[in-house]
């Protein structure tokens, strides 16, 4: 019984937070503007300062980048696999960047927060970095020549100008320059933590009553989303348990790092997708699949933490 109250505590608020958004969603008691208020808060605010806090007192060794290679790999071969699937039995422009990137900022740093407190954050984070050097180029694809979308050059600038790197570029550097032990020792760097902290404490909720807010199944696509799914599952789950495999092979290698990115294995592809597509269809398609994984991955989150706990 102890047990199931300990897991409880876990999924309890998880679940809470997404129903609420559907609730919100099915009662109209919120507008889909005022949604996407509260998730711009969450991304160029809360998350920007929850990496920040992480990135400052990491200690980045040798298992962190065993991680990121493990996890890059797996989203650069399906993202190749997907350009070539959309010439054939599913022909969505988006299709690659359901594949390219794992959702790590709405979903996965939330989630690794619950399961592991703030301060291992920066698990999820560095493999949010490592998978960027694949969803950039993918997004840059995407968006070129469509005659309304931006650039590469404004991609560029844009990715690298976000809250988000900006704030994990700063945590690393005052970390690994010896800057943040040096402000902890005069006593300024308990000031910045818990600032920055506080900013940080709704993202969790924001981020997961926005997935319940926008959960979307549109039935004229249900046959090719769930085919998709049903890919990006198999394919995931198994690079996932051959990551974890490898990983069993490295000494010093702890258990947070393997369960982190198992988690990461089963996230769902980049919410960004859906407004990568040309077509309703296309938008229609990515918002399918982002919800049906995202069910799965919360279900996959319920065992984790049983286990876990």
């Amino acid at each position: 019984m102890e047990k199931v109250f300990a897991v409880g505590r876990i999924i309890a608020p998880i679940f809470l937070a997404v129903m609420m958004g559907l609730l919100a969603r099915k009662k109209n008691l919120l507008k889909p503007e005022e949604v996407k208020g509260l998730q711009q808060f969450a991304v160029k605010f809360g998350l920007p300062c929850v990496v920040f806090n992480a990135c400052l007192t990491a200690q980045i060794n040798s298992s962190a980048l065993a991680s990121m290679m493990l996890g890059a790999a797996p989203v650069a071969v399906a993202a190749v696999w997907a350009f070539r699937a959309r010439q054939g039995r599913w022909q969505y422009h988006n299709l690659p960047q359901l594949f390219a990137a794992h959702e790590t900022g709405m979903l996965g740093i939330p989630l690794t927060i619950t399961l592991f407190g703030a301060a291992e954050s920066y698990r999820m984070g560095v493999l949010d970095l490592a998978q960027a050097v694949v969803a950039f180029p993918v997004i840059a694809i995407l968006t070129s020549n469509t005659g309304k979308a931006p650039g590469l050059g404004a991609i560029v600038k844009s990715v690298l100008t976000s809250p988000l790197m900006i704030m994990s570029a700063l945590g690393l550097a005052l970390n690994f320059s010896g800057a943040a032990a040096w402000m902890n020792e005069v006593g300024f760097g308990p000031v910045i933590t818990e600032a920055t902290g506080f900013l940080a404490q709704p993202v969790s909720a924001l981020m997961l009553f926005s997935v319940g807010y926008n959960f979307s199944m549109d039935s004229r696509f249900r046959r090719d989303i769930l085919e998709i799914c049903g890919v990006f599952l198999g394919w995931f789950t198994v690079t996932g348990l051959i990551a974890q495999g490898i990983l069993c092979l490295i000494p010093g290698v702890d258990s947070v790092t393997r369960w982190v990115l198992l988690l990461y294995a089963l996230l769902p592809g980049s919410y960004l997708a859906p407004g990568l597509g040309r077509s309703e269809a296309d938008a229609a398609l990515a918002s399918g699949v982002c919800s049906v994984l995202t069910v799965v991955t919360l279900l996959a989150f319920c065992v984790m933490s049983a286990i876990i706990a």
